[in-house]
């Protein structure tokens, strides 16, 4: 808003200087100026369209840049999931290597390869090595007048984005950046990216950042010096590792025109395949050569081995319907919509019990759910999608109407708290229950995690140890961020790293996963 100024009076030199020179003209004739010519529509309809572009280039990476700060560390709330993150990666791991993570690191500057190491054996300490060796001979080349490049650290999750770069930025004087797509990067022109290419010379982002980059021409694989794949054994089928290799890594070994690859991983195969030939194909996909220390003692005595105890559970009993399943059978009837929901409760009687059965539908229908149903209801009916009961007179206010009829029912009748027994609990999460509270029936401090094979798992054991299990017992879930179809149960990258946060403080000490 432009601000209003007083009026100051002139005095009479600035008055003079100020009002107009008129000079004579000798000749008689009046010259009149020519006056522009007309734009023609489709001129200014051209016009208006490059003004646009040019501010919507300079807005999108505005946005997504203000989006990227507001979630990592801008205003005061977020700032809180940007510290947290890099505290807690914020120890300097360059400076002691060990034996084995020396000997891979030699191994790692004079071929390409993909380091096999434990969990927690310091697999992304060689990565810092060799992106150290790299960036030293890159400031050499640039000396040289030769074209820069750049250093790629790919991850699969977002999470591992900011957890890897935050590492990195400990460990190497360097400018370090990271990008992932929740960042709005899509939206980025060729320019943008230049700027951020040039700025850095570490990028650490998910695969399928880069993947985009090279697909749309906003990088080239000749401008890349090293690329870095964390948990390698990803790289298969349409996975974005397998994608940049296969469409745009180059066969020539010319190092200048192809960058070196390391790749790291705790197993180099994660099916029931044969190992050996999964193993070679891994190999032939990353041009790389499998590699592990060669004295695993040195390895074993570095890395501490948890002790495995087999629990037995007796067979489970068949998927079945529980008396809320049926209400709700009977409400929605058949209609595609609700299929998710009713697949994951049967699922969820079989493998955790009636009451776990019954807790998918609190989820499916609480505010956020509801929300997402109803959304759902209203893009399917804008579709054209037939979403109501035969007969319906009103399809949309139909289904939206039986929501509700849902939602007042689970307000009007709320769950009971689970019971320790086989009424409510499956044999196999008994059996969890029982040795977890044997655990943690006095102070401790014992950690555990346990690992599921769905998401709603985590989530359904977090709810109801909350209700059955110890004082001593505090269980937390880890579900990734996502945003699908209805019931499916997400959660937000701050609420992550603040989980994981709290369990290694030991505030939660049990983490389902």
């Amino acid at each position: 808003m432009n601000s209003l100024l007083p009026a100051t009076p002139l005095t009479s030199e600035e008055a003079d200087e100020s009002a107009p020179h008129i000079a004579e003209d000798s000749s008689s004739e009046t010259e009149i100026p020519e006056l522009p010519k007309p734009i023609s529509h489709s001129e200014r309809r051209r016009l208006q369209e490059a003004k646009f572009g040019s501010w919507f280039e300079a807005k999108s990476e505005s946005i997504t840049l203000k989006s990227m700060n507001e979630d990592m560390g801008e205003n005061d709330e977020s700032r809180s999931t940007k510290y947290l993150i890099e505290k807690q990666e914020a120890a300097v791991i360059i400076s002691d290597p060990r034996e084995y993570q020396m000997e891979l690191f030699e191994r790692a500057k004079q071929q390409n390869i993909i380091a096999v190491l434990d969990t927690g054996s310091g697999k992304t300490l060689i990565a810092a090595l060799l992106l150290r060796h790299v960036l030293n001979q890159e400031h050499e080349d640039r000396a040289l007048n030769n074209p820069p490049r750049i250093a790629f650290f790919l991850v699969a999750s977002v999470t591992l984005v900011f957890q890897q770069a935050a590492v990195l930025e400990t460990n190497l004087h360097e400018k370090i950046d990271r990008f992932c797509g929740d960042m709005g990067c899509d939206l980025w022109s060729k320019a943008i990216w230049e700027k951020h290419f040039k700025e850095n010379m570490v990028i650490v982002c998910t695969a399928d950042v880069l993947y985009q980059c090279l697909m749309h021409s906003f990088i080239s694989i000749e401008q890349i010096n090293l690329l870095i794949f964390d948990e390698a054994h990803h790289a298969k089928k349409n996975h974005a590792y397998a994608k940049i290799i296969r469409d745009f890594y180059p066969e020539e070994d010319d190092p200048r025109r192809r960058p070196k690859i390391f790749g790291m991983t705790a197993s180099p195969v994660d099916a029931k395949v044969d190992v050996y030939v999964a193993a070679r194909e891994l190999e032939i996909l990353l041009k790389s050569h499998i590699a592990t220390a060669a004295d695993l003692t040195l390895l074993q005595k570095s890395v501490h081995r948890p002790t495995e105890k087999l629990i037995v559970y007796k067979k489970l009993e068949p998927p079945f319907s529980t008396k809320l399943f049926q209400k709700f059978s009977k409400l929605f009837g058949e209609t595609q919509l609700y299929r998710r929901p009713f697949q994951t409760a049967l699922l969820a009687s079989s493998e955790l019990g009636s009451w776990c059965s019954d807790r998918v539908w609190h989820y499916t229908l609480s505010v956020d759910g509801a929300r997402k149903l109803e959304g759902t209801i209203r893009r399917d009916h804008g579709l054209g999608i037939i979403v109501a009961r035969v007969g319906g007179a009103d399809v949309l206010e139909d289904n939206l109407a039986l929501v509700e009829e849902a939602k007042n029912y689970m307000k009007k009748s709320p769950m009971p708290p689970p019971q320790a027994n086989l009424s409510d609990l499956s044999t196999k999460v008994l059996n969890l229950y029982n040795y977890l509270c044997l655990r943690y029936q006095a102070p401790t401090d014992d950690k555990c995690i346990v690992f599921v094979t769905h998401r709603f798992t985590a989530r359904v054991l977090e709810d109801l140890f909350g209700f059955i299990g110890t004082p001593h017992l505090r269980v937390g879930a880890l579900i990734g961020a996502r945003s699908g179809e209805v019931n499916d149960i997400g959660s937000t990258f701050r609420k992550q790293v603040l989980t994981l946060t709290k369990f290694r403080k030991g505030l939660i000490n049990c983490l389902a996963r």
